[in-house]
């Protein structure tokens, strides 16, 4: 948003300096980004009255030596000049002497010097508005009116010089997007006496018989039928309007602002959407065919627009149309065949308040990003509406010369009951940490909200329509602490308790996970809860399972994640690129799924506005590259990389319970169909490991080993079981190996379970310690080791007690899987 100093100052009556508004408006919570002075440069240049023409001396061609009257006295001054035409006397040019500065060309500011022109010196120029910085025309010379030969550019006209203010209006605050609600808060925090400026009627013309006959058809013509969407609907008729350029003045400010302007009705309107924040539209009235309707649009009803597009709208816009056609869609752009134009005599001005989503729907389907429509999604004020259609109406009248056409037009369908708040001022020093300011009524009464009642500990306060976004009395609470000075709040150090006593489980159960995460060598990754439909097409998810989000900042950022494995994907594959093959990775967060409950929960949520969402949270580890190695030859990791990363972080998280891994079960879209298994908990499913998809690697071009794990943390938690403490034992442990020749589709988890379950009450623990291949042995088969222990806790185990119980195991395995000991 670009604001204007010197028109700030108009609304304010006042002259606080540049520095002191930049200061307050930063204090106050609004973003300064940048000031620019402009304008300076013009205080050489003067103005001329042309006294005489002749032929350049050399006969170059395209030149002319004029002679100008530039307040000097004497004959004036003899300059050399390209314009192809020279204005005559009462005209005023502008003259920049040796010594000023100018714009050239490419825009770069040069300052001029006694130059030879094919063989004339010429002591400055004459200049047009581009080479002053006012404007884009280089077709002739600048010419004023009502100066005086030798009066200085910027004492004709003291606008022309200025402070540009770029400021960064965050989406809650419409009223900064005009002058009038910068000036509201810049008056607050210097502490300014503030009232708003008066707004003239339009200048009206009765007498002549034409104006009333006008009003009353205009007033009956105009009929709103969607009021939700519509709620005020204001116009007026300006009758004998002249379309022309506007002043200089209104010109200069309109393109320092960033808007073109373009004719003086057009630039009236404009100038009242930079002073108030409200969009206004002019119509010619001879091109419509009256009524005027607010409707919404029929569905495949054409309109073109004023920039020339041919457009076939939706039956959820909203639109201005006459008896024919669709003349505006509303709120973000006329149409072409009824706007202001050279024959223009008669005006319909608008001044309307358009509900904003509806608007910002519109916007976004056809891609118009207009000024108006910037307005109108973030709010304008309701009750200012017919104020916004009263300047514009006066405006139009002093640029353009019309008058008023009987009386204005005021379609108000749906009034709001004013909002009310009370402002309790220990709560204020509870939030803030200090007393409420002396002067609270003053601040909230200078931002124009007024205070009906004050007691010794409340103001009760009603909020105008021109700030939706105080809604609460945390509202009230806010404005009038950023105004009176975040600096002002004292600083106290804040209570910190020993332990977070009230943290929720979920969060501890997170920071657990963290914890063990790190220890075992893992770094977390926080990754996008937003993916883009590719990263999931990668990642082979079904685009029907997938939630979107209705108006998306981006095509990349459309979809919530079902998983976090895609996102960390993106991370292995940027890792890769960069020549960081060894990746290990963990993420813990929600993901995103559609909602999964009974039929009758889904359909009372259904009625909601938002679609209900499943959001569990989920621990992913990921994988990839080189195992650790020091003394043998790097290899990829592979699935039991995987399954150890899980078994350590479930050994701290699921207490006695010991995880199970089984390869039969429906594998996730980016696992490999033949190197996963589900992991379970006392008989149920908590999540996942496996190898990458071979499809997924080739379409993220991830060339090394990898694999994932995802786990469901509230599972896991549900399959918690407390460890129960017991006596260690002073007798010794004996251990027993032995090796099984298996086939090589028999897992070796089967085997090590059935092992365990078989070998007697005294069998401590199962281990596979070695698993060999090839050589002597049978195809299809491979060997595996495993380790028995064995211990009492009453008296030292014998070899042949261990034997036997040894023995029972390994006939328990021959008889199972025709495993054969060697």
């Amino acid at each position: 948003m670009l604001i204007s100093y010197k028109w700030l100052q108009e609304i304010l009556g006042a002259d606080p300096g540049v520095d002191a508004v930049t200061s307050a408006l930063g204090r106050g919570g609004i973003e300064v980004d940048r000031v620019t002075h402009v304008g300076a440069a013009l205080r050489s240049v003067v103005l001329a009255s042309v006294v005489a023409t002749r032929p350049h001396p050399a006969g170059k061609k395209g030149l002319t030596v004029v002679r100008v009257d530039a307040g000097g006295g004497g004959e004036g001054v003899e300059v050399a000049c390209g314009a192809p035409v020279i204005p005559a006397a009462p005209a005023l040019v502008c003259y920049a002497p040796v010594g000023a500065q100018v714009l050239d060309r490419t825009g770069a500011l040069v300052t001029l010097t006694e130059k030879a022109v094919a063989g004339f010196t010429s002591p400055g120029m004459l200049c047009a508005e581009d080479e002053l910085g006012l404007g884009s025309s280089h077709e002739g010379l600048l010419t004023v009116e009502g100066g005086r030969p030798g009066q200085s550019l910027l004492d004709w006209e003291p606008r022309l010089e200025d402070w540009i203010i770029e400021l960064s209006v965050t989406p809650n605050r419409p009223d900064a997007l005009g002058h009038l609600g910068v000036a509201r808060d810049v008056a607050a925090v210097l502490g300014l006496p503030f009232r708003p400026p008066a707004v003239p009627a339009a200048r009206a013309n009765g007498a002549n018989g034409a104006g009333a006959p006008a009003a009353e058809q205009t007033r009956a013509a105009v009929e709103v039928r969607d009021g939700d969407r519509c709620p005020r609907y204001d116009g007026q008729v300006i009758e004998g309007v002249g379309v022309g350029p506007s002043p200089l003045w209104a010109r200069v400010r309109l393109g320092r602002l960033g808007v073109r302007p373009i004719t003086n009705i057009v630039d009236a309107t404009n100038l009242v959407m930079l002073e108030r924040g409200q969009p206004l539209h002019a119509f010619d009235l001879d091109t419509l065919r009256l009524p005027i309707e607010i409707r919404r649009a029929k569905p495949g009803e054409a309109f073109v627009a004023l920039d020339g597009q041919k457009l076939s709208l939706d039956e959820d816009d909203l639109v201005i149309a006459d008896a024919d056609r669709v003349v505006a869609l509303a709120g973000v752009i006329g149409g072409a065949d009824s706007g202001v134009t050279a024959t223009t005599r008669r005006v319909f001005l608008e001044s309307a308040y358009f509900e904003p989503r509806g608007i910002r729907r519109s916007a976004r389907r056809y891609g118009f990003h207009t000024e108006a429509s910037h307005r109108f999604e973030r709010e304008v004020d309701l009750s200012g509406v017919p104020l916004s259609r009263d300047r514009g109406s006066a405006l139009i009248c002093e640029l353009a010369g019309g008058e008023a056409a009987g009386e204005p037009i005021d379609v108000y369908v749906a009034p709001r009951a004013p909002r009310r708040l009370t402002l309790r001022l220990p709560r204020y020093q509870r939030i803030i940490g200090a007393e409420a300011p002396a002067r609270a009524r003053e601040i909230l009464e200078t931002l124009g909200l007024s205070v009906l009642e004050q007691k010794a500990d409340r103001l009760l306060v009603e909020v105008p329509e021109h700030r939706p976004d105080i809604a609460e009395e945390i509202d009230l609470i806010e404005e009038v602490a950023r105004i009176a000075g975040y600096d002002q709040i004292p600083s106290r150090l804040p209570r910190v308790g020993a332990a977070p006593a009230g943290a929720r489980g979920d969060y501890r159960l997170r920071r657990r996970v963290r914890q063990i995460c790190t220890g075992i060598g893992l770094h977390e990754a926080v990754t996008y809860s937003f993916l883009s439909p590719q990263e999931l097409k990668a990642a082979r998810y079904d685009d029907g399972s997938l939630l979107r989000l209705l108006n998306p900042l981006s095509e990349e950022k459309s979809v919530m994640r079902p998983s976090l494995v895609p996102g960390l994907l993106t991370v292995v594959q940027r890792s890769q690129r960069y020549n960081v093959p060894r990746v290990r990775l963990f993420e813990v967060s929600q993901v995103f799924l559609p909602w999964q409950g009974e039929a009758g929960g889904a359909s009372q949520l259904a009625r909601v506005e938002r679609p209900p969402v499943n959001e569990p949270t989920r621990l992913t580890i990921f994988l990839a590259g080189p195992r650790d190695s020091y003394l043998t030859r790097p290899e990829d990791v592979d699935f039991y990389d995987g399954k150890g990363a899980v078994e350590a972080v479930l050994a701290e998280l699921a207490g006695s319970v010991t995880p199970a891994f089984d390869l039969a079960g429906e594998a996730p879209p980016w696992a490999h169909p033949k190197k996963g298994a589900r992991v379970l908990l006392d008989g149920r499913e908590v999540g996942y490991v496996a190898e990458l998809h071979p499809d997924v690697r080739e379409a993220l071009e991830i060339t090394s080993g990898a694999v994932v794990a995802e786990l469901d943390l509230a599972a896991v938690a549900a399959a918690y079981k407390a460890p129960v403490a017991a006596k260690p034992s002073r007798f010794p442990a004996m251990r027993h190996d032995v090796a099984l020749l298996l086939p090589l589709d028999v897992p070796a988890g089967e085997v090590l379970e059935v092992l365990r379950t078989t070998a007697g009450e005294r069998c401590e623990k199962v281990e596979m310690f070695d698993r060999y291949r090839g050589g002597e042995l049978p195809a299809g088969t491979h060997s595996l080791g495993f380790a028995l222990w064995f211990r009492s806790a009453e008296r030292t185990l014998t070899d042949d007690e261990v034997d036997k119980w040894t023995k029972a195991a390994v006939d328990a395995a021959k008889a199972r899987f025709g495993a054969q000991q060697r």
